[in-house]
């Protein structure tokens, strides 16, 4: 049998990322020519591509997992420590880290360590495992069951919807504008004091702290749905989203919208859920995700925790409890770097990041950006869309074209984490880092002093 070639296993990923039905034996193929495959991650994701492989007859030699120490083995599989076991030259890597946050940064290791012949897991998943394809249209509670499926970074799911809407309407899917994701932010508040938190929320002062109203919260969600023509998920995100009296109202919101795969709504789970809060949860497209902050949170949190997974689930709601993290991402500063301009391209191009952050009626393309404008550190008004109703779906649709397509943007400036792997030794680890307080400028300029502990007030 003749080995499949790179092109070969390209257009077999490629075809996997756009919802088409794969043939496996290309992959199959393609595994002979490594004298080990090594599957990175021995949870969900892990496991579930290790059970597949035996039923395809690939031989697995080992697992790495930073958790070697507990997990000993996966699959009857020996796991060891990332980089102990395999050579760069012959090995085959397949990343099982499907965690979005921490996952890209993770991965960027292999590179840094020479290590080429690399397969992200999430491919192979929407290659080898997932029931979906373009012929049908999308079934959100297929993915939402699938605990080994993230869904939140599913191109496949993306591209299957925007096939069948792309159909329903009469359009050629070359002219719609889709997005794998887009975050509807509730708040800038949380319960939690995550030192290294991406949304800054130790960095606010008491002043700038809020629950966006629920009137905007809902007109932004109309006018950015309608605008878009297809989304792979909906994010509804905080702070703490379970901090928001009128969250069922929100997501009520978005479930009245039919051009998405799937809303996830992202909690730590360490608030105490209402049933109003939970009732529209029940709807089929909905995923509860639980963010995993066991690590660094007491007892009673922990009681908590799986108390609201428990009644989330007597109710129907489909939930996700997410593995524990070793290491979570340090931010950035949030000081301008003064880049030139072909130094904030390049970071944009490191970046890569194709998602929409949508904010008190802006919307923005990366959560850095809002955070530099909800901070007051700095307004630069080519990095964010105005939601105004004055505005007509196309001159909304053009205005959102036109700015994920910059080149670059202004806040790139103040950006530093993108390009570098730079990782904390503690996931969510809690405490206020003076690494994250506003610019001198900026404190002056909203008459503030110098924080020196996280702020938890809000204001309604």
């Amino acid at each position: 049998m003749q080995r499949a070639s790179v092109k070969e296993i390209e257009h077999f990923l490629i075809g996997a990322r756009e919802g088409d039905k794969q043939d496996p034996d290309a992959f199959v193929r393609f595994c002979e020519q490594f004298h080990s495959i090594i599957l990175w991650g021995a949870g969900n994701l892990g496991n579930a591509l290790g059970v597949k492989f035996k039923e395809l007859g690939i031989p697995i030699s080992t697992y790495w997992d930073t958790n070697y120490g507990s997990i000993n083995t996966c699959n009857d599989i020996p796991v060891v420590a990332p980089f102990a076991s395999g050579k760069s030259s012959d090995s085959l890597i397949i990343f099982c880290i499907g965690n979005v946050a921490v996952g890209p940064n993770v991965f960027r290791q292999l590179s840094k360590n020479g290590w080429k012949n690399v397969i992200h897991g999430n491919d192979l998943l929407q290659a080898l495992i997932c029931p979906l394809d373009n012929s049908k249209p999308a079934k959100a509670e297929v993915c939402n069951s699938f605990d080994i499926c993230s869904v939140c970074s599913c191109q496949r799911l993306h591209n299957i919807v925007n096939s069948d809407v792309a159909r329903r309407q009469g359009l050629d899917k070359a002219e719609t504008l889709s997005f794998d994701r887009i975050h509807f932010i509730t708040n800038n508040i949380c319960n939690l004091k995550c030192t290294h938190c991406f949304m800054y929320i130790n960095s606010y002062p008491k002043a700038l702290k809020q629950n966006v109203s629920t009137e905007q919260i809902l007109q932004d969600i109309k006018l950015a749905m309608t605008a878009i023509h297809t989304l792979g998920v909906v994010n509804i995100f905080g702070g703490e989203p379970f901090l928001h009296k009128d969250l069922h109202k929100i997501v009520s919101g978005v479930l009245s919208h039919e051009n998405f795969g799937s809303v996830i709504l992202n909690t730590n789970g360490l608030i105490k859920m209402k049933q109003d809060h939970l009732d529209p949860l029940k709807d089929k497209r909905v995923r509860l995700a639980f963010s995993n902050y066991l690590e660094v949170t007491d007892e009673k949190s922990h009681k908590l925790f799986f108390d609201n997974i428990e009644k989330a689930k007597q109710l129907g709601i489909n939930t996700k409890y997410q593995n524990s993290l070793p290491t979570w991402n340090v931010s950035s500063t949030l000081d301008d770097k003064h880049d030139e301009e072909h130094e904030m391209v390049n970071k944009k191009d490191a970046c890569g990041v194709k998602f929409l952050y949508v904010f008190d009626g802006k919307i923005f393309p990366c959560a850095f950006s809002l955070s530099l404008y909800d901070l007051d550190v700095a307004d630069y008004k080519t990095d964010y869309v105005e939601l105004e109703p004055s505005k007509s779906t196309e001159q909304l649709r053009k205005e959102i074209v036109e700015m994920v397509s910059r080149r670059f943007y202004h806040s790139c400036s103040h950006c530093e984490t993108f390009g570098s792997p730079a990782l904390t030794n503690v996931a969510a680890e809690q405490g206020y880092d003076k690494r994250y307080a506003l610019p001198e400028k900026t404190r002056k300029l909203i008459d503030i002093p110098v924080v020196t502990e996280p702020c938890t007030a809000a204001k309604e």
